[in-house]
């Protein structure tokens, strides 16, 4: 096995030299950057972090869980973690965790044992049973998630944003607005989400519908015949996620209905999923890269562990427009 003391001595400098360009500090020349960088290729170094890590106590890992990594909305996320470790000289660790807590502990006390510098949860409660698998000397923050007991966390304020969303389609003229959401007790953010939804509704003086979906794709049209069941003259729906707007829009056009003109549909997050619908999806933007990349600069930052809020917008494309038979306008 390949040694820091064999590219040492390839490249004529010394180890602990190697050790200051292969982890990206300063204090050496470009041209003996370049020897080491030669050193390493020709011999086909390989940090070992583990055994960094031992001496350190840390190693220059990030572990990075999600519950889809084909998900669209963590995908994303996924891209500006792995943009920014890169960046500042560390490695990420993919694990996909799906709903089990199993699988998350699996994961945690492998990067315990790992020593990771940190590790960041995508749409997952930080809760004590994760602090305690894995311990205190090892930062941990979640990303679209937002938490209102000030655990570590990067996320949009999801109660104004869907409060905004509502607003948004009540000033187009929308009064008969359904809501496909999600099921509170398994997906964290349906709650403020409804929230606002039902605040917004409320100071409209609007009957709220409301029907609960998976925040996946194949949620969509059950979720919709729910909606209708209730009320079958919706003129709009809100969808929790793009994924669900989606299915809307796509189910809509399956029955006869058109979007915009007979049902306007609105989603949630800006992922590309959004554009791969026609029309394309109208939808509250989550910045989801920054927000990954957040993430890691605030982990990295342990002593700026609290909550980061981010600023969510709204997307207007196709599939929303005011009904055919306007109401008056809200203020």
């Amino acid at each position: 096995m390949v040694t820091i003391r064999d590219v040492a001595k390839h490249a004529g400098v010394s180890p602990a030299t190697v050790s200051r360009v292969v982890n990206g500090l300063v204090g050496y020349s470009t041209e003996t950057r370049e020897r080491v960088e030669d050193a390493v290729r020709s011999l086909s170094y390989e940090t070992d972090y583990l055994a960094r890590g031992l001496k350190t106590r840390q190693t220059s890992v990030i572990g990075l869980l999600a519950p889809m990594v084909s998900d669209a909305l963590a995908s994303q996320v996924m891209l500006g973690v792995e943009q920014e470790a890169q960046e500042r000289g560390y490695a990420v660790m993919l694990g996909r965790t799906g709903a089990k807590s199993a699988f998350i502990a699996g994961y945690l006390r492998t990067l315990r044992t790992y020593r990771a510098a940190g590790v960041i949860l995508i749409s997952a409660v930080i809760t004590p049973e994760t602090r305690q698998l894995l311990g205190p000397n090892i930062p941990i923050i979640s990303v679209a998630i937002s938490d209102k007991s000030g655990s570590p966390s990067v996320a949009i304020d999801d109660e104004q944003a869907a409060y905004d969303a509502t607003r948004h389609l009540l000033k187009l003229g929308h009064r008969r607005i359904g809501l496909l959401t999600g099921d509170p007790a398994s997906i964290y953010v349906a709650q403020p989400r409804q929230r606002g939804y039902l605040r917004a509704m409320a100071e409209a003086k609007r009957t709220p519908v409301t029907a609960a979906g998976s925040f996946f794709y194949e949620s969509g049209a059950p979720g919709l015949d729910e909606l209708l069941a209730q009320e079958p003259d919706l003129t709009a729906i809100f969808a929790m996620s793009d994924e669900m707007g989606a299915a809307v829009v796509n189910e809509l056009q399956k029955r006869g209905r058109r979007v915009p003109e007979d049902v306007s549909v609105l989603g949630f997050d800006n992922t590309s999923t959004a554009l791969h619908v026609h029309p394309p999806l109208s939808t509250m933007a989550q910045p989801l890269e920054d927000m990954g990349r957040m993430a890691v600069k605030k982990l990295l930052r342990s002593r700026d562990l609290g909550p980061k809020i981010m600023p969510h917008q709204l997307i207007e494309r196709g599939s929303t427009a005011p009904p055919l038979q306007l109401a008056p306008p809200i203020s």
